[in-house]
């Protein structure tokens, strides 16, 4: 076990840039500026599905302060998949195309002096297109005869995976129980709206500055669709005012780089509040079908799972979220004999991409909303069924993955003790005798998540340091953060290893040009892979240090210790010098800087774990439901940031409370998205949430940078079916979708009073 020794992991620090943040002084791509500067807005398709017949530019180019003009007539014929380049995933996307295939598709764009002008030059774009037939959701989609959204027909992908043989596990079943579950496709509600910031030289360099979780991933697909070097592209990451996965995907970088090159200015593309709600990526919509067979005893002995996908318009991240989520379905629950199938379809609606979660969320609400019906079938305690089924630490899935210092039954012991499930069972049975206006109803979930891609394809994070002569460093990454603090525990880690203040440690990061590579900043591997890779750095210039340091103190590397910017004797406490000694006697007397530069590569993937607990109070005369106490307990391995890691989980809950009661994008018949604003998209609000108490296991994940492993994901995982089953307990009534609405309660309550009349 590897200790922490200088008091940097292990105790809070502020996650960088916080102080410009607060003050304002921070500059997004949106508030850049560079000389010459032009402003672009993007024409979008009022209808869902249809052949461009004609389009005249005519009028928006002879507008003065217009720049230029584009469609697709002047885009390249290159097709991409906006979400990354591995080869297994399907091209689909052009940065303007002749058809169209959702309402809010890219149809045009304009560079002009001011945006004002630019507004003004969309609309004087005219447009004739031929009308298709189009599909909303993927069952029609998928039905003989439909109409191809595009070349090879609506089924994307299809994944089937499998362990054990799950014929002879329901035939082992005493009991047998299904279900069908929906939940719908939910905005990510970054603040930061998608923006992008190109420019051209006179060289022929693009640059592009952009929020983007993935800038080398978004690096190869510029130029593969420009057709460019790779030294003549270059991604920059400045600022990111929020992700959760929808930042990965290209989606405003090739029209801005597109106009940049024909303007050969720098262009700016803004989007609005409502193209960016009603345009851009989503979580995956999804239908599912659960079946589960078990002993009476609580013991599964065969799980069915199969999902239909609403993948949207573009092939995306529909592929890699269809296969992530079923290898997670293999993580939570020992059962011998299981079945994955989920088919990802085109629907002629906003694209589906990453979300926080990756797919995690719509299969553990159908898990969890599975187990706790199991629990009502076999009246046992839900706490107990899970505790039966749970996977224990360092075993095997039934696909003969390692799961790593897995300790998700833990959390569930340690969570009902400290959420105080029996007396919350007893106010939950207590109000339903009451017969009053209110209903108090406790719900459980577990869920499981990874610490990483490896096993999928390299995961690789490279991290560079370099001394400065005052002793001071420099730590290069290619990590995106999306004010999470990924490169704060980076930092904090090199902290540690190297005994360098925080204060006098400086980050450059996320620029294809000055960084090493970074596969991207999503499944969960900011602080697993990025803090594994800044841990090999720091090593690294710390045998460089104590060398430079043995040779001036006359002492053996191994009795010398790094502290308080120094270097020292363990044995004789007042015997040292001063990093900037080091670095000074490597510059004179061996003409040399300090400078590393790692590659670290994941050889694990950990899983972590964490079990929700909630009360809810249900107004049955308003159908209201209102959170009134939260408990979450999570393994992560060992806490390097605690405050870090406590604000990702009390985001990732306030994430799942939205998707479970509130949040989701409908379409009208048409096709067109009707939420416009944040407001409209249903996310909790601070004063709606409740009083949340929170805890992280006293755990150590050996494969892992000083024992740490993932929260990100896994913090919103369980969260929302955790909520499902607390206002299903309430009423005694299955609620099989999400959101569940106060219409939805009201619906239910009516059901149950006919049903008993």
């Amino acid at each position: 076990m590897r200790e922490f020794r200088n008091g940097v992991l292990g105790s809070s620090s502020p996650v960088l840039g916080v102080r410009a943040k607060v003050t304002g002084e921070l500059a997004y791509v949106g508030d850049m500026k560079l000389p010459g500067m032009l402003y672009a807005e993007v024409l979008q398709s009022p209808i869902a599905h249809g052949r461009i017949r004609s389009i005249d530019l005519t009028a928006a180019k002879a507008l003065e302060g217009v720049r230029a003009a584009v469609c697709y007539k002047d885009a390249p014929d290159v097709r991409y998949n906006g979400n990354g380049e591995d080869a297994s995933i399907k091209p689909s996307e052009r940065v303007f195309d002749d058809v169209v295939r959702y309402v809010g598709d890219k149809v045009a764009a304009v560079a002009a002096d001011t945006p004002q002008i630019a507004e003004k030059a969309i609309g004087l774009i005219k447009v004739e297109y031929d009308p298709l037939p189009y599909y909303l959701e993927p069952e029609e989609a998928m039905e003989e005869g439909a109409y191809p959204i595009h070349e090879g027909g609506n089924l994307m992908e299809e994944v089937a995976l499998s362990g054990g043989d799950l014929d002879q596990g329901f035939a082992q079943a005493e009991r047998t129980l299904e279900d069908f579950c929906h939940v719908p496709p939910v905005h990510h509600g970054a603040l930061e709206p998608h923006v992008s910031l190109a420019s051209y030289d006179a060289d022929g360099k693009l640059t592009v500055y952009t929020p983007s979780q993935d800038v080398f991933g978004q690096r190869m697909n510029l130029c593969k669709i420009f057709g460019l070097p790779m030294n003549r592209v270059r991604v920059i990451n400045p600022a990111m005012g929020g992700g959760f996965g929808g930042k990965i995907d290209l989606v405003t970088e090739p029209v801005a780089a597109l106009l940049a090159i024909r303007c050969k200015k720098p262009v700016k593309l803004v989007y609005k509040r409502f193209q960016d709600i009603s345009s851009t990526l989503t979580r995956h919509g999804a239908s599912i079908r659960m079946k589960a067979g078990f002993k009476e005893d609580g013991t599964i002995t065969a799980l069915d799972y199969e999902a239909c996908l609403n993948a949207g318009a573009q092939s995306g991240a529909t592929s890699s979220v269809a296969w992530a989520a079923g290898g997670k379905f293999f993580k939570l629950l020992n059962v011998p004999n299981m079945r994955y199938h989920a088919y990802g379809v085109y629907t002629n609606r906003t694209v589906a991409g990453a979300m926080r979660g990756f797919g995690s969320p719509q299969l553990f609400f159908a898990m969890n909303s599975l187990l706790r019906r199991m629990s009502w079938e076999l009246k046992m305690d839900m706490t107990e069924l899970l505790e039966k089924n749970l996977f224990k630490p360092n075993m095997e899935d039934l696909r003969g993955e390692e799961l790593g210092n897995y300790r998700v039954l833990d959390c569930l012991r340690r969570g009902k003790e400290l959420f105080g499930w029996e007396k919350a069972k007893e106010e939950q049975e207590a109000s339903g005798k009451a017969h009053g206006r209110y209903l108090i109803g406790a719900g459980v979930a577990a869920a499981p998540h990874a610490s990483s891609l490896y096993g999928v394809f390299a995961d690789t994070t490279g991290v560079m340091l370099k001394m400065n002569e005052d002793g001071s460093l420099t730590m290069f990454t290619g990590v995106s953060d999306m004010g999470n603090g990924s490169n704060t525990v980076q930092m904090m880690v090199v902290s540690e290893v190297l005994g360098i203040s925080m204060d006098r440690i400086a980050c450059v990061k996320t620029d294809t040009e000055a960084t090493l590579y970074d596969v991207g900043a999503y499944a969960s591997r900011g602080t697993y892979v990025g803090g594994g890779a800044a841990l090999q750095a720091a090593d690294r210039m710390r045998e460089k240090l104590l060398s430079e340091a043995s040779e001036i103190l006359k002492l053996p590397p191994e009795e010398l210790e790094l502290k308080s910017n120094g270097i020292w004797s363990r044995k004789e406490k007042n015997r040292g010098i001063t990093i900037a000694e080091a670095v000074a006697h490597a510059h004179n007397v061996h003409e040399k800087d300090l400078v590393v530069a790692e590659t670290f590569s994941s050889k694990a993937v950990p899983i972590s774990g964490g079990v929700h607990f909630v009360k809810v109070e249900v107004d049955t005369l308003t159908g209201k439901v209102r959170p009134l106490a939260y408990t979450a307990v999570h393994d992560v391995g060992r806490v390097l940031n605690p405050n870090a890691v406590e604000g990702q989980l009390h985001g990732g809950i306030m994430m799942g409370l939205g998707y479970a009661l509130s949040e989701g994008l409908s379409c009208d018949s048409k096709g067109r998205v009707q939420q416009h604003r944040l407001r409209d998209c249903g996310m909790l609000r601070m004063d709606e949430m409740p009083k949340i108490r929170i805890e992280f296991l006293d755990s150590y994940e050996p494969t892992g940078p000083f024992g740490a492993k993932s929260i990100g994901e896994c913090a919103t995982v369980p969260s929302g079916a955790a909520v499902a089953n607390a206002v299903s307990e309430a009423l005694g009534y299955h609620f099989c979708r999400l959101p569940i609405r106060p219409q939805d309660v009201l619906e239910a309550l009516e059901k149950i009073e006919r049903a008993t009349i």
